[in-house]
């Protein structure tokens, strides 16, 4: 036999013997490729169990899982534009219109229609509503947080300061403030540029990012009220300190060392209180309400599936696995996005119980096809009213000039 010609049959070969993505594995079953986030132990080790577990009770799928490491969303936008994205996918509720303006999603809706286990009725309403746009459901809700008022108890108790409750408003915590500042501690801790902690407190006040004509409802006065309420403890009050002036990264680290009486985070602080600071004693409480009531910021991820699946009815039979009744049971690093097994995770775990009420009234982390962008840009404008760069009222006028130029690219 020539060179030539085995050269020939040893490349028939390959392609006789590979497995080209879209047909079956060994054994007959269909592969399917799921990916998540990278990073958090407890939550690799929890889906690395569920899709071993999805593995045995079956014979017809075969589930390999891909955690992605570093940057998460880029990576994915490449392998959805080269078609080598995997069958099931985490999608966070900030991402999920920029991703759904690319053309890049399943319709969810025609499985939905003949499922026996997955219904929207057994979910919680502003949860699933997050990932619904066009009367199509694009995403299923795997878990989700919201954001609370938190405090330490030894501070109040030492200032003489009653416990917040639900009924505190926006007033009364920047009064709190005053009295819990001392030379050792801040009474209060912001983020520095941060929407999600800014953006509650303008709904409170009856802010709207968007008007009813679509400009940018940022540079009205509720919205710059409440920018001046949010920096007003540290530039006005002198009873506020931002993460970066006493050497943390972010405001939950500095309420575990103790060196704010209050800040506003999500359930995530809970685990890593137990974990890191676990001798703090602090309570939990719904965020305050404003002149225009109460509201909250909902933190979610869904399951999706890429408009360039090759085998959807079994990354379908993936998604109802993932957000069946027995998985989501077993959920300890947020909230259950089932109404019932939230209910008993945060009757177990009562510090939860202002973040799953917030979740009754929360709007989603999500800006908009260019949600990132937007993100950042009010984030510039918060970090020049903590620099006394710009005052609030004008700080929000330029960034509502520029999200209106954003939006129409």
């Amino acid at each position: 036999m020539s060179p030539s010609t085995r050269s020939l049959v040893l490349v028939l070969a390959l392609l006789c013997c590979g497995c080209p993505r879209g047909h079956e594995a060994a054994g007959g079953r269909i592969p399917i490729r799921f990916s998540g986030y990278a990073g958090n132990p407890a939550e690799t080790n929890l889906m690395e169990k569920l899709v071993k577990d999805f593995n045995t009770s079956q014979t017809e799928i075969t589930v390999s899982y891909e955690p992605v490491p570093g940057q998460y969303y880029p990576k994915m936008l490449t392998m959805l534009v080269s078609k080598t994205a995997p069958d099931v996918f985490y999608l966070d509720v900030l991402q999920f219109k920029p991703f759904l303006a690319k053309h890049v999603l399943k319709p969810l809706t025609p499985f939905l229609v003949s499922s026996a286990t997955t219904k929207k009725a057994d979910f919680l309403p502003t949860l699933w509503n997050s990932f619904a746009q066009d009367d199509q459901q694009w995403g299923i809700p795997k878990d989700f947080n919201c954001l609370a008022l938190f405090y330490n108890t030894k501070m109040f108790d030492e200032a003489k300061v009653p416990y917040p409750d639900a009924s505190w408003d926006l007033p009364r915590v920047r009064e709190a403030a005053k009295a819990l500042t001392t030379p050792a501690h801040a009474g209060f801790c912001m983020s520095g540029d941060e929407l999600a902690r800014y953006m509650p407190v303008a709904w409170n006040y009856g802010a709207q990012l968007f008007n009813p004509d679509g400009h940018c409802g940022l540079g009205g006065p509720q919205a710059v009220e409440a920018l001046g309420w949010y920096t007003g403890f540290r530039n006005q009050d002198k009873t506020g300190v931002l993460p970066s002036e006493v050497g943390s990264s972010w405001p939950g680290d500095v309420f575990g060392r103790q060196g704010a009486a209050m800040v506003f985070e999500g359930g995530w602080l809970v685990p890593y209180m137990a974990e890191t600071f676990p001798k703090v004693d602090y309570g939990v409480t719904e965020l305050p309400k404003g002149p225009a009531g109460s509201s909250n910021m909902l933190f979610t991820v869904s399951y999706v599936i890429p408009e360039s699946c090759q085998h959807p009815d079994a990354a379908w039979k993936v998604i109802e696995y993932l957000t069946s009744e027995a998985s989501q049971a077993q959920v300890t690093f947020a909230l259950p996005s089932r109404r019932a097994e939230a209910d008993k995770y945060a009757a177990a775990r009562p510090k939860y119980q202002p973040i799953l009420k917030g979740a009754e009234y929360a709007r989603p982390y999500e800006f908009g096809a260019r949600g990132d962008r937007i993100k950042d840009r009010v984030g510039v404008a918060m970090q020049e009213v903590f620099l006394g760069v710009k005052g609030p009222q004008q700080a929000l006028k330029d960034a509502a000039d520029d999200i209106d130029l954003l939006v129409k690219l």
